[in-house]
């Protein structure tokens, strides 16, 4: 039902408005008139003017009133909207709605938008046609009932991939469009290469755009010596002018984040990561910080991070490992490189990027030489056999003859190595002194080995040479993989010559050698960027067109993969192929959320309570209770209301999530700036609570999310901190703020979630966690004693799992049961990832895979949540039954000795003797 602007969802509503007679006539014969009655010996008194008088039927003006009241509340359970000018329409509806990877980030906006038109043009009794770009050669735009448009609508998702405006020209072409009004929902973004003048046949449309465009897409990665760096770009200068980078494992976890900040009316910026070898080979894809979308992850292939390193080996021999060659080569690139060991025929299988050859497995095969000139990087050391015998995968001639161990070339001292040249990849690094060389094999001269050569000693003579061979490449040590020739094995001069040598696979494809399969796709991204099953229809990628193929919906972005191979299809191939969208000609544009209807029903039920007080004050002046609103009592009564405003403003400056953790149980948790963080902290809470809920008498009534200088942290029994390696130390408002909650009670449970990485910082601390806790009174702690309440409070549990399950768990010392506190511990410290395995989300299931170290993980990690839940809440509780297996062997020994003397009492007593039985 509408009238001009005004629209009524709920029209059947006015039907209330039948009451209004009914309604009038209650009020007129209410109070009824009063019969008048003269009784003689008051007749004295019928002079007398009295002050006060009461009405003897409801007043006219009242009546009106209250018959205007009752009509304002049926109008506002009508529903009335005004109705926007651009959403309502006189004719039928055409809603194309863009599925482009595109649209992603404002998804939601989109299909808010198209259901308010559809349901507009419900309430007009319009059908609705809905064009969606993905799905224009899979259905057919005809038009539809707006309540079927709505269902359709919400089936629709976003595509992984760019797509084209020349298909939607094409089926706008073949359909009729007069008679209908064009709405476009778009990204704002497209081809710079696409013409949309003519997309609408000249018809008027409107086209709804982002008023500000978060797409960022990511370019090339960059290896440095310290890290690596990433391009990333935007659409259009006008654009998000920063925002956050996120190095992701292939687990979700974010192991560093950096700041990209785009210069003024700039599209290209780049972000720099330092990140050590160990946490960098950990990185599988980059992603842009709050925007969800396919086209704003990088993923990461073969071709970045640890690359595969064979070293030729013989049979293991445990007995004298510093006497092995390969022993210094796999304790030099161990922790740079994913190292396998074995014979010629093993490693082959495996396709490595870069294969380690001391000279005692020397070879040049037919299935070596094809490894090399097929992509491999072979990296040889001299020794005795390659001395007296050359063979074809040498990068240089070597000197036949006396060149060899024991020959001409034994130094009286030993020569050192010169400075290496610019052209050569260890350019840069300091020679030490004490690296020295009694022995190698010596190149034949020539220009041909100056241009190979890597490194030299002092005399000049070559020590590294090197030559590509097919697409490979081989280079060679002119001294042995130990010590026997020279001391560079056991310096670290030789652990930063092999690491300058891995990015040389950084090059090479992710081809297996000689194979030219297929690329079969393994995992791929959906619209928002998340990593996916593949779909049930295989999908293929010839070998020869991966690095030129576009996505598309029989094409998905993703990780494919050709044996252990493993290659990345980005969802766009040039990222400044794309721009802002050029509006067609008689087009008119618009922003999302700008045209949407306003409800007056709040604003009329507003009204109406306001008027129905006002009513009761008119019923009560009217029945003459009002009479001590006289003018000398005025002061007092404002000064009586001015006075009941002060709690009232009092309690107006208390947040209401103080209010609300005082009238109820709250679990929190400490934000951390990190919007991933943060969502998983609070989805873990959650789960906390229902699971507290579901299995105990408590029943928490929400999470919230608090930060350290928030007040009223008194009022939540434990702080759950997931705390990042870059948090920030904290302000003495923080501090402060925080002592006096551990102080009061509270316990802050520190979760540093680097348990899979705790090896890695080598016994150092976590600085994050020194950062925060540096001016906190934490007590003495020790790990968690295997009687300590924690693990009994509910469970009896004895490991406290998250994501990892052995890592330590820390509380304060000598917390069992004793002390100011009721026996808990201010803090509980441990690397688990507790969030990890508490977050369940109702719909969705687990959110975060385990490591899986002991059974039913996720099992036990809920249960520990609730044991932290009832530690805090119980205190030392629990630990009052320390003496319960004492108690319970004493009421066994009492039972013993009752039992004992019920015996000896019966042996004492005379049988009874037997009644005689009774004869019928």
């Amino acid at each position: 039902m509408s009238w001009a602007a005004l629209t009524f969802l709920a029209p059947l509503t006015f039907l209330g408005l039948i009451v209004l007679p009914i309604i009038w006539w209650i009020l007129k014969v209410s109070p009824p008139r009063p019969r008048e009655q003269m009784f003689p010996p008051l007749r004295i008194l019928q002079d007398i003017n009295t002050d006060d008088q009461t009405p003897a039927a409801t007043p006219w003006w009242l009546l009106l009133f209250r018959m205007l009241l009752a009509a304002l509340v049926v109008f506002a359970l009508a529903q009335p909207i005004i109705k926007s000018t651009q959403v309502e329409t006189a004719q039928r509806p055409t809603i194309i709605i863009d599925q482009s990877v595109f649209a992603a980030p404002i998804w939601d906006d989109i299909i808010s938008e198209a259901e308010q038109r559809i349901r507009a043009a419900r309430r007009d009794n319009l059908d609705v046609r809905i064009i969606a770009t993905a799905q224009i050669n899979d259905t057919s735009a005809a038009f539809l009932p707006a309540s079927e448009g709505l269902r359709l609508v919400k089936t629709l998702q976003p595509a992984p991939y760019p797509i084209g405006l020349s298909n939607l020209r094409d089926e706008l072409n073949n359909l009729d469009m007069t008679d209908t009004d064009i709405t476009f929902l778009s990204s704002g973004i497209a081809s710079i290469n696409t013409q949309t003048n003519d997309i609408f046949q000249g018809a008027k449309a409107s086209i709804l755009m982002p008023d500000v465009q978060a797409n960022i897409f990511p370019g090339d990665v960059r290896e440095t010596s310290d890290g690596f760096e990433a391009d990333w770009y935007r659409p259009s200068p006008k654009g998000a002018g920063s925002t956050m980078i996120e190095a992701v494992t292939s687990d979700n976890s974010v192991i560093a984040v950096e700041p990209l900040t785009f210069a003024p009316g700039a599209t290209l910026a780049t972000v720099t990561m330092a990140l050590p070898p160990q946490l960098r080979s950990k990185v599988t894809r980059l992603k842009a910080q709050g925007v969800r979308s396919a086209a704003a992850i990088k993923l990461l292939d073969d071709s970045f991070g640890r690359p595969l390193v064979g070293v030729l080996s013989p049979p293991a021999d445990t007995s004298s490992p510093l006497l092995s060659d390969p022993f210094y080569a796999k304790q030099a690139l161990s922790p740079y490189a994913d190292i396998f060991d074995g014979d010629e025929a093993t490693l082959l299988a495996l396709q490595p990027s870069i294969l380690v050859m001391p000279d005692s497995m020397r070879s040049d095969s037919d299935a070596m030489i094809k490894y090399v000139e097929s992509g491999g990087v072979l990296v040889r050391f001299a020794g005795p056999r390659l001395a007296k015998r050359q063979d074809s995968l040498l990068p240089v001639t070597l000197r036949n003859g006396g060149r060899a161990i024991g020959g001409a070339l034994a130094w009286e001292d030993p020569q050192r190595l010169a400075p290496f040249n610019q052209d050569s990849p260890f350019f840069g690094l300091a020679v030490p002194d004490e690296v020295t060389v009694s022995k190698q094999v010596m190149a034949e001269p020539g220009i041909e080995t100056d241009t190979r050569t890597w490194a030299r000693l002092e005399d000049g003579s070559p020590i590294v040479t090197s030559a590509a061979r097919g697409q490979g490449r081989v280079v060679l040590f002119h001294v042995t993989a130990g010590p026997e020739w020279s001391n560079l094995a056991i310096n670290g001069l030789y652990v930063d010559m092999l690491r300058r040598i891995l990015p040389l696979t950084k090059g090479r494809t992710s081809r297996a050698a000689g194979s030219n399969a297929d690329w079969i796709l393994d995992r791929a991204l959906d619209g928002f960027g998340q990593l996916q099953s593949p779909p049930l229809l295989e999908q293929r990628i010839a070998d020869a067109e991966f690095d030129t193929v576009s996505t598309s919906a029989s094409q998905l972005p993703g990780y494919y993969r050709q044996g252990t191979r493993q290659r990345a299809l980005p969802v766009l191939q040039n990222p400044t192929d794309f721009g802002p969208m050029t509006a067609p000609r008689n087009a008119v544009v618009s922003g999302y959320g700008t045209e949407a209807p306003q409800s007056l029903t709040g604003l009329l039920l507003g009204l109406g309570a306001a008027l129905l007080a006002l009513d009761a004050i008119f019923a009560l002046w009217m029945a003459g209770r009002l009479r001590f609103l006289r003018p000398q009592r005025g002061l007092a009564i404002l000064v009586c209301a001015a006075m009941m405003t002060v709690p009232q403003l009092s309690d107006a400056q208390t947040p209401d999530r103080v209010v609300q953790a005082a009238n109820a149980l709250h679990l929190a948790y400490i934000e951390t700036g990190d919007a991933r963080q943060d969502e998983l902290s609070r989805i873990a809470l959650d789960s906390v609570k229902t699971q507290l809920t579901l299995r105990t008498t408590i029943e928490p009534e929400g999470v919230h999310a608090v930060k350290p200088d928030d007040a009223g942290l008194e009022m939540y029994p434990f702080l759950y901190w997931p705390v990042r390696r870059d948090s920030a130390a904290l302000t003495p408002e923080s501090v402060a703020n925080l002592n006096a909650y551990m102080a009061a009670g509270g316990t802050i449970v520190f979760d540093t979630a680097d348990e899979g990485d705790r090896g890695l910082r080598a016994g150092q601390p976590h600085p994050g966690l020194a950062r925060v806790t540096e001016n906190l009174d934490i007590p003495r702690l020790v790990t968690v004693p295997t009687d300590h309440v924690l693990t009994k409070s509910f469970y009896l549990l004895q490991v406290f799992p998250g994501r990892w399950a052995n890592g330590p768990v820390y509380v304060q010392a000598g917390s069992n049961g004793s002390g100011g506190r009721d026996g808990v511990s201010p803090v509980i410290i441990g690397s688990q990832d507790w969030a990890a395995g508490w977050a369940i989300d109702p719909e969705a299931g687990s959110l975060i895979e385990l490591s899986n170290d002991i059974p039913r993980q996720r099992e036990m990690s809920i249960r520990f949540g609730v044991n932290v839940a009832m530690y805090t809440l119980s205190g030392n509780y629990k630990a009052d039954q320390v003496h319960a297996a004492e108690l319970v062997e004493r009421l066994g020994r009492n039972n013993e000795l009752i039992e004992r003397d019920r015996k000896a009492r019966f042996r004492d007593e005379p049988e009874p003797e037997p009644e005689p039985e009774e004869v019928p």
